[in-house]
């Protein structure tokens, strides 16, 4: 925009301003625990500030939260303003639709008219691009840089600001296609062709991998877990059954150093050390025999594995001939 049309941007700026009061030139962070409405405020005027000071791009930024904290008509018409300044022009011609239809149900005659100016001030710098979208199958979804695209709209001309964008297919069953590609600052028509979609996923696909006939053994897992918890209760037996013998062994050797509860320094740890080797027995044993009567129920009722075809060469006097044998 030239030099000429700076201080008309400012004045209006200035004019959708809820209040025109002098602060620093430099925006302060807003403090911590206040409303959006108070964060909305701020930032507006955070906006204004770097605005005038042509960071328009910050400013950009800070109109775009301000409206999402508290969507106010005046707002939006700053960062439709904003945006036709950096070039944005696609959406600045947006923004200024939805404000004078803001401004008209509002009673606003004053805003829709300074909307409705700019936006047919835009109609003529637009760039359009048509899609030439692929006709071998019917398409599921057409995304515009992420953003879908009415089905009712994808033959239409699609306006979008100068710079880089993408467009994205799909169909069902098949991968999706993602088309990138730059628009010009010009009011032609830009086409871009949109490139057909792979093939059916269903056939693009290898097939799982096959094993060899009669490897498959569904009970491979539960067969392997039973002889596993099996060897464990046989251990725990094992192990119940020592300590058992020990714990009778070091019970018989108290004799005379206990005499009903009374017993001598030696007799008490003879004590507790048969107790503590019954304690390892009773609990090795309750182990073992749970462990082993699961592994045997996995072991009976597992079915046998399958037998393994194997084709070999069997010599047999005078010669040799092919044979096959089976692992049962």
């Amino acid at each position: 925009m030239s030099s000429r049309a700076l201080p008309a941007i400012a004045t209006f700026v200035a004019f959708v301003s809820l209040a025109s009061v002098a602060r620093d030139a430099r925006a302060q962070p807003a403090p911590p625990g206040v409303s959006n409405e108070m964060r909305a405020e701020y930032l507006f005027r955070s906006g204004e500030k770097k605005f005038d000071s042509g960071k328009y791009a910050e400013a950009c930024a800070d109109f775009t939260e301000s409206l999402r904290l508290g969507p106010k008509l005046g707002t939006l018409l700053n960062l439709a303003l904003c945006h036709e300044t950096v070039g944005k022009t696609a959406t600045a011609w947006g923004e200024f639709h939805h404000g004078a239809a803001w401004a008209a149900q509002n009673g606003q005659k004053d805003r829709h008219d300074f909307a409705m100016q700019h936006a047919l001030a835009l109609e003529t710098k637009l760039p359009r691009v048509l899609l030439q979208l692929p006709t071998d199958r019917a398409l599921e979804t057409v995304d515009v840089d992420g953003e879908p695209l009415p089905d009712s709209r994808w033959h239409l001309p699609v306006f979008l600001d100068p710079g880089e964008h993408s467009v994205t297919i799909s169909a069902p069953g098949a991968a999706r296609n993602t088309v990138k590609f730059r628009v010009t600052d010009s009011p032609t028509e830009q086409l871009v062709s949109v490139p057909g979609l792979g093939d059916d996923l269903s056939r693009s696909a290898p097939p799982p991998p096959r094993g060899p006939a009669g490897s498959a053994d569904p009970d491979r897992f539960r067969r392997v877990t039973g002889i596993v918890l099996a060897a464990v209760g046989g251990a725990g037996l094992a192990i119940g059954v020592t300590f058992g013998i020990l714990a009778v062994g070091k019970r018989d050797e108290i004799g005379a150093r206990c005499s009903g509860n009374l017993c001598t320094a030696d007799g008490a740890q003879v004590y507790r050390d048969a107790q503590s080797r019954a304690t390892v027995a009773t609990v090795s044993t309750l182990v073992g025999v749970g462990a082993g009567a699961v592994g045997g129920f996995l072991l009976f009722t597992s079915r046998p594995a399958p037998p393994i075809a194997r084709v070999g060469i069997v010599p047999r006097t005078g010669g040799a001939e092919l044979g096959f044998g089976g692992a049962f």
